[in-house]
């Protein structure tokens, strides 16, 4: 995952902290998405779903990595054209991993109760969508949208899942940095579950 170890708030600080005001960004000390708030001023994240919880390094260092690369890029206007995983540049070469990282767990989340997968999703701001069994379209990063779509299973076939993205995306995020987002938006649809299912 682009080395992981060589994330940290030093080396990324001052790319993070030109995201303030830029590429659909508030102009304020704090960069928030997907119901995560990260300081400019330190690079401290928390959760602003889950109170109190802290999140593991491995989380922290991935959302430096997204936000880095999302840093290098100019504003894009939606094309409104999607796309699957397979159709961005090595898609199809990456595809399983993919699967494993970002599809498989969405799946187990949610194939039991198919339909919460909208709740889910409405609660990190997403809007219900009209693919599949039951879909929402969440903007994981302001101007990066996710529909994330759910085939409800039946007796023959287990439930299945699939992410699609607007073309725009291959402009805006590596290869590698798609796939990240995207486990980390299906990793705060299962917090968002948990939130549901609480109260």
């Amino acid at each position: 995952m682009d080395g992981l170890e060589y994330w940290s708030w030093d080396r990324c600080c001052s790319k993070i902290r030109g995201l303030r005001g830029r590429l659909g960004f508030e102009n304020s000390e704090k960069i928030e998405f997907l119901k995560l708030s990260l300081s400019l001023r330190d690079g401290s994240i928390s959760d602003e779903l889950i109170k109190g919880r802290k999140l593991s390094p491995y989380e922290i260092k991935g959302i430096y990595c997204i936000l880095y690369g999302y840093a290098d890029s100019s504003p894009l206007r939606e094309t409104n054209k999607l796309i699957s995983f397979r159709q961005v540049p090595g898609g199809r070469f990456y595809y399983e991993p993919f699967a494993q990282r970002v599809l498989r767990p969405l799946e187990r989340a949610f194939g039991p109760n198919p339909e919460l997968l909208v709740e889910a999703g409405k609660v990190l701001g997403g809007v219900k969508s009209g693919y599949g069994d039951f879909s929402v379209k969440i903007y994981s990063l302001p101007l990066v949208p996710l529909t994330v779509v759910l085939y409800a299973g039946d007796e023959e076939f287990p439930p299945s899942a699939n992410i699609l993205y607007d073309s725009s995306v291959i402009d805006l995020l590596s290869t590698e940095r798609i796939v990240m987002l995207s486990e980390l938006t299906v990793s705060r649809l299962r917090h968002a579950l948990g939130f549901i299912r609480r109260d």
